[in-house]
């Protein structure tokens, strides 16, 4: 668990999170995340998955300052 206060839902989180999960994460509201995402300037790449809008969880982290270290992701 670390100090970020995002530290928890990514503890937790998969290959992808919500828009809801990465606007707690980033520190500000769902609708204010949806809407950044829609202009494209949510600051991480959000992927369109049918009518689901997710952000991989890497990116997040790294947005944050949390890199995932040991976890295999990206690995060739």
């Amino acid at each position: 668990m670390g100090s970020h206060p995002g530290a928890r839902v990514l503890a937790s989180a998969g290959p992808t999170v919500s828009i809801g999960e990465a606007a707690k994460v980033l520190g500000i509201s769902r609708a204010h995340a949806y809407s950044l995402a829609q202009r494209n300037e949510l600051g991480v790449r959000v992927l369109r998955l049918g009518s689901r809008w997710v952000v991989p969880t890497a990116e997040l982290r790294r947005a944050i300052g949390m890199e995932s270290a040991g976890t295999g992701e990206g690995a060739a």
